[in-house]
């Protein structure tokens, strides 16, 4: 008997195994606003050791606005209707931000702690740790991104069978809301008493979930150039912005505004 229910579970699950079909999601066309990766920077001046430090920034981003074209995922599925038909996936960059941040450095000796919380088309919080001295300060930060993103997009959804045709049927819809990535980077500055020069590198890869598959995008590597000024509790900062993807040169545009310190 025993073996009657085990020959009988096996060949319940071998059919079931062939007469159940993979899904397999193909989006032809693919457009969706991306963002520059949020910017991290240290103290932007020379911390004394074992002191804190709290921080608010308002900023303004103005770039060109621009439809970048990115590649796609390669797919597995067997588009036959579609074959040779390259697909349209881009990023819808640019235009004017405004971005907003709260954050709070610690210095132990030469080395700095840090966490923030700020906004730039979505919401973003990240921990920061690094070195600060007299005339340099640099390090690397990592955090999560929940960007807002609206995407277009059309294709087919396929279930794909062994010892069958594949099913397919097509779509055609529009997305919006927050989705959340992982972003990080690192930064360095050049401190000459209230005057500093700043360079920071924020990536991230946007990852809008819809039809219930996450396509493959590209990287947004977003450069950061800035100088600025202290005038004693208020920071005046302005520098350009330099944005790639995967494939090379996105668009730039100017970053500037003002940062608040509270102690």
């Amino acid at each position: 008997m025993n073996l009657k229910h085990a020959l009988f579970s096996l060949f319940c699950s071998l059919f079931a195994l062939v007469s159940t079909g993979c899904i397999n999601t193909h989006f032809q066309k693919l457009h969706t606003t991306a963002s520059e990766a949020p910017e991290v920077h240290g103290g932007n001046t020379s911390l004394q050791p074992h002191s804190a430090s709290w921080r608010v920034t308002g900023k303004i981003n103005s770039a060109t606005r621009k439809d970048v074209e990115i590649t796609p995922q390669v797919s597995k599925s067997r588009d036959k209707s579609k074959e040779g038909v390259e697909a349209d996936w881009l990023y819808k960059m640019g235009g004017v931000e405004f971005t907003g941040k709260a954050d709070f450095l610690y210095k132990a000796n030469g080395t700095i702690l840090g966490t923030g919380v700020g906004y730039n088309n979505g919401i973003y919080h990240h921990f920061l740790f690094g070195a600060n001295f007299s005339h340099v300060e640099y390090g690397l930060f990592i955090g999560l991104y929940h960007h807002y993103s609206d995407v277009e997009y059309d294709g087919e959804r396929c279930e794909l069978f062994i010892f069958s045709d594949d099913k397919c049927d097509s779509f055609s819809n529009e997305s919006h809301g927050l989705y959340t990535t992982v972003f990080g980077g690192g930064f360095a500055g050049l401190i000459l008493g209230d005057f500093f020069l700043n360079y920071s590198l924020s990536i991230y890869v946007p990852s809008p979930t819809i039809e219930d598959s996450s396509p493959g995008l590209s990287g947004i590597y977003s450069n950061y150039f800035t100088m600025g000024y202290r005038f004693h509790f208020v920071e005046l900062s302005a520098g350009v912005v330099a944005t790639f993807v995967d494939e090379g040169f996105a668009n730039y545009g100017f970053t500037g505004g003002l940062s608040f310190y509270l102690n």
